[in-house]
Order: C-alpha cells, then sequence, then structure tokens
C-alpha cells in the first residue's frame, strides 16, 4: 500500500482555505499618516500628543508645521456609516481612473457633487483628496529615517478638503514656469500643469481654522516653499513613478473586501455634518512668493527605499 499524498491531488481545495492576516501597524506602513491631534492624549506608544499639533505616526509628534515634495494625488469617493458604537464603516468606495468614477458597489458615480446629490444612495458619499510626498526639511532636503527617505500621506477630507483642493488647484494655474518635457507640446503643457506643477515646490503645511456648525476645527494649511530646481523635479518624477504602485495598493479600497477600517490612519476625530464639496475651479490662484530654488536638494542616488 502506497502512503505517499501528493498536494497536487487537494490543490482544487487551495480557494477554501483561510488564512490569518494581522493588520500592518501604521508605525510600520510605507507611507506615515500626517494628522493634528484632536486633543492631548497619550497614544498607543507611549508618547503623549499634544492638541493641535502635527503627529507624523511612526516618525515625528507635535510639530507645529510640516514640509513635504508631493510626490502622488488621488482624488477619491467614499460612503461612510457609523454604528452605534460610532465605528466607521465603508459602503462604497470609487477609485478615479481618468474621467470615470465606479463604486465598488457597481454603481456609476456622478461626475460632480449636485449629481451624487440627486441620488438617494449617493448623496451620503463625501469626495476626499489623498496627496502623498517625501517628508523634507523647508530647503527641501529628506528627512532620512534608517537611511531612508520617510514616505508621508494628508487626507483632505470632511472640513480638511476645502484647503487641499484649493492649494492643488492654485499650483495647477501656474502657467509661467520653465518646462521639464522637451519638445513642449500642448498634451506636455497639459500634464505638466496636472502632474508636474505641484511637485516643483516644497509644500509647507501649518495648522489652520475653519468655522462650522459645530464650532472652530483644525485644517490644513497649505502653501508653497522654496521652489526647486529641473533636475530636483525630475528626481521627484522617477520616485512618484518608483512608489506608484505602492501608493495604489495603500489606498485603493476598491480592492479589498468591505469591512470595517481597522487601524485608523488619523487620531478620532468627527467629520462636521456640514461638509461641502468646494468649488475649486473658481478660486482664484494666487501669486506663489518663494523663488529660491534648492539646487540639489533631492538627489536619491544614494538613497535606499
Amino acid at each position: 500500500m502506497n502512503d505517499e499524498v501528493s498536494i497536487d491531488d487537494y490543490s482544487d481545495l487551495t480557494v477554501t482555505g483561510y488564512e490569518s492576516r494581522e493588520p500592518t501597524k501604521p508605525e510600520e506602513e510605507f507611507f506615515h499618516s500626517v494628522y493634528i491631534a484632536g486633543r492631548t492624549r497619550k497614544n498607543h506608544i507611549g508618547v503623549t500628543e499634544e492638541a493641535g499639533k502635527f503627529q507624523i505616526r511612526g516618525v515625528e509628534y507635535n510639530l507645529k508645521e510640516v514640509d513635504m515634495v508631493i510626490t502622488n494625488v488621488k482624488e477619491v469617493l467614499v460612503r461612510i456609516t457609523r454604528n452605534p458604537s460610532g465605528r466607521e464603516s465603508v459602503d462604497c468606495f470609487s477609485y478615479k481612473t481618468g474621467d470615470s468614477w465606479k463604486g465598488t458597489t457597481g454603481r456609476t458615480c456622478g461626475i460632480n457633487s449636485a449629481e451624487r446629490a440627486a441620488n438617494d444612495y449617493c448623496i451620503l458619499c463625501r469626495s476626499q483628496i489623498i496627496v502623498s510626498g517625501v517628508y523634507c526639511n523647508p530647503n527641501g532636503s529628506p528627512v532620512l529615517q534608517d537611511g531612508r527617505p520617510v514616505f508621508v500621506f494628508i487626507r483632505g477630507k470632511g472640513t480638511k478638503y476645502s484647503n487641499v483642493s484649493n492649494y492643488l488647484n492654485d499650483m495647477f494655474k501656474i502657467e509661467d514656469l520653465d518646462p521639464i518635457f522637451d519638445p513642449v507640446t500642448e498634451e506636455s503643457q497639459k500634464f505638466e500643469r496636472a502632474v508636474v506643477n505641484n511637485k516643483r515646490f516644497v509644500t509647507n503645511i501649518s495648522v489652520g481654522e475653519t468655522p462650522t456648525n459645530f464650532g472652530p476645527k483644525a485644517v490644513f494649511d497649505l502653501k508653497a516653499g522654496d521652489k526647486l530646481s529641473k533636475k530636483a523635479v525630475i528626481g521627484i518624477l522617477k520616485v512618484s513613478k518608483q512608489t506608484l504602485n505602492r501608493f495604489n495598493e495603500k489606498f485603493d479600497w476598491s480592492k479589498r473586501a468591505p469591512s470595517t477600517t481597522g487601524y485608523a490612519e488619523e487620531a478620532p476625530s468627527e467629520v462636521a455634518d456640514d461638509q461641502q464639496f468646494p468649488t475649486s475651479e473658481e478660486a482664484e490662484g494666487e501669486k506663489l512668493e518663494s523663488e529660491q530654488v534648492s539646487e540639489d536638494a533631492f538627489n536619491f542616488d544614494d538613497v535606499k527605499f
């Protein structure tokens, strides 16, 4: 009698198995969340987070400002509900590709807030903007952790949406920058305004305040800092491309099974019920004041990812 058993005889059962998956702790993530502490408290690793100051999860805490150079930006639509205990659940999620929006429920999303408001299901959906970047010093030199650059992100949602949207809109409107790509074409100019312009400057983020029906709320205030050289901008474009797959894996929730959100990416906070979609197309672009160029701030040739 042959007692040998081949795994091939039972390979069809692979689809019925179960693997235990432990969520990655925020401190160990590739992208580190930047958030404003809503109250003073001791977090789960024993650090006292001070209310009204920036926290970079797993990197630095209690900062007045954060500087970054933007790598990737993505608009998403999220329909979130809360159960009686206050835990959030994502009911529908749309990761924008091109000009189309399609939610995880199979619904085709309205192009703008007015169209979504006309649908009883989609009326609860809210737009968010995810902005990732390299954490840096004000002059554009990257902050290193264990010899590697630190990648961070902010999420423009709720009352924090407008400032992030308006800043990116202002970046898009800048037209007097020297071109990065040759030859200069209508297509290259459009690409540079949408993709490259927001990478040409160090983005300084400070804590601002906005009024709501529930009192003043802390928000991100974004402004352009030092202007980067062409060489530095090309370096950032390479980094953006190298980290794009990681960005999509982190933020494309449509590839995940619907569930509660797991580890919180921000300190507990309320999303104001008076949230509005900003009419950023009506915003006026502001002239950038800083013209200082950081020539070699971003040289990643000797930096490990």
